[in-house]
């Protein structure tokens, strides 16, 4: 659900195809880095540094069509004879030709050297992060290298600064799931899970779903580890814990405790002890508690906080209120072509006949005309908006799943997944599958990448 300028150079992008690495001299979009670093000082001497390296253009152009091209993710994969470099927009990976280990290394070394980090260390772990402005935009440039048998991995992530979203509604719940998660999300009360599959938008949704609540009225702290990543939010007071020194938010929970707090927001519950503590401020003092964990839906983000962190399987029933799952998928782009489904592809998902009379697939290209006099044929020029690639942006599904005393009886008795679905779908819960198919009847989404995203 990252969002960033479309830039004009999404008109480049082949279809479904490799993109074309342009060369660092010919045009990219103006960028400019703020190198990160203690001191102002530390940080002129990175930018004097980099700008001197005949490899610095190399990294503007890098990131500069990243940019330009909607990508909000670059890999980089360092062996001995060159340097493979993949982007990714709207979570679809397209590739970009190798780069030859000399241009490549010195490219790297900007990065590290701009993020405050160690050029000469390729096997150890690191992370960093500084800042880039390019077509309107100011982003995060989160930095993360790590030593592997055949070379080195680098993960380049750019974060808009200011946050695209602002409502549930801005990331595609929709009105009566809104209503249901504030109304939830609002009591008194309860044990709340956040959940997605990995890369599935899960720090969105924490952000977006913990500004929905009434954090004015009720005293909210969130316990997270020291340099966290994530978005600060209003009105929700921070605490940290260092890992480095051996803590935990068990270990700080109790003094945050005797302040009394309504909600305790955890990120990351980390261990046992830290389960345990916030099931008793549920249970036996009427708190609330909200934390995340991956999972591909909601049963199981259930059984997975219960196999990770091994609460009491018991308190842990009796305080979950409410999971709620989120599944990225790209938006069909506004040159898709509409179609009349055959019965058969309704009845398959379980669109009552009548209800809708087109769905929408990607475009497509028309028939080649006929040669002209000197016997070329004109190829057809792909959207000017998604460049070819028939998709723009991504939206969310949502899987909502709130908490009644079945589902807590299956929690104790038969905690299996298709034992919990069971449940689960008893009590009248829309699943992934069928949220999704509500997006496909509405044009927003096509059929193949619903099930690219099922899959």
């Amino acid at each position: 659900m990252a969002a960033a300028p479309r830039g004009r150079l999404a008109s480049r992008m082949a279809n479904k195809q490799d993109y074309v690495q342009r060369q660092p001299h010919e045009y990219f979009p103006p960028i400019n880095f703020s190198a990160a670093g203690p001191d102002t000082a530390t940080q002129q001497g990175a930018m004097i540094q980099v700008r001197q390296s005949p490899q610095f253009t190399y990294a503007m152009a890098l990131l500069a069509e990243a940019i330009g091209r909607r990508s909000d993710r670059v890999l980089l994969d360092y062996t001995r004879e060159a340097g493979a470099r993949r982007i990714f927009v709207d979570g679809f990976p397209y590739d970009l030709a190798p780069q030859d280990r000399p241009n490549g290394d010195g490219m790297l070394a900007c990065f590290k050297k701009l993020a405050n980090l160690n050029p000469a260390e390729r096997r150890a772990k690191q992370e960093g992060k500084f800042g880039a402005e390019c077509l309107g935009g100011k982003y995060n440039v989160l930095f993360s290298s790590q030593g592997v048998p055949t070379g080195e991995r680098v993960e380049i992530k750019l974060a808009p600064k200011k946050f695209p979203f602002a409502t549930l509604e801005d990331i595609g719940m929709r009105d009566k799931m809104r209503d249901q998660f504030k109304s939830l999300i609002n009591q008194q009360q309860g044990l709340v899970i956040f959940s997605a599959p990995p890369a599935g938008g899960l720090s969105t949704i924490w952000k977006v779903g913990l500004e929905a609540a009434d954090r004015f009225v009720r005293d909210f702290v969130v316990i997270q580890p020291k340099n966290t990543t994530d978005e600060e939010i209003i009105n929700i007071n921070p605490y940290s814990y260092d890992t480095a020194a051996g803590e935990t938010p068990d270990t700080v929970l109790p003094k945050i405790i005797l302040k009394q707090p309504d909600s305790f927001v955890v990120p990351e519950l980390t261990n046992t002890a830290t389960a345990e503590i916030l099931l008793k401020q549920v249970n036996n003092e009427g708190k609330m508690a909200i934390t995340r964990v991956q999972a591909r839906e909601a049963t199981e983000a259930l059984l997975r906080v219960l196999a990770t962190y091994k609460p009491p399987v018991e308190e842990f029933a009796k305080a979950v209120t409410m999971v709620v799952n989120c599944r990225l998928i790209r938006k069909l782009c506004e040159c898709k072509q509409p179609f009349e489904p055959p019965p058969q592809l309704l009845q398959k998902l379980g669109i009552p006949p009548g209800r809708v009379q087109h769905l929408y697939r990607e475009w497509q290209p028309p028939p080649p005309p006929p040669p002209d006099h000197k016997g070329k044929v004109e190829e057809p020029k792909p959207c000017p908006k998604c460049g070819g690639i028939t998709y723009f942006g991504r939206t969310a599904i949502f899987e909502l799943l709130e908490v009644n005393d079945a589902v807590r009886e299956a929690l104790i008795k038969t905690p299996q997944l298709d034992a919990l679905r069971q449940v689960v779908r008893k009590a009248g819960a829309r699943s992934i599958q069928e949220e999704g198919v509500l997006l496909v009847a509405k044009g927003t989404v096509s059929i193949t990448e619903l099930q690219r995203v099922l899959k």
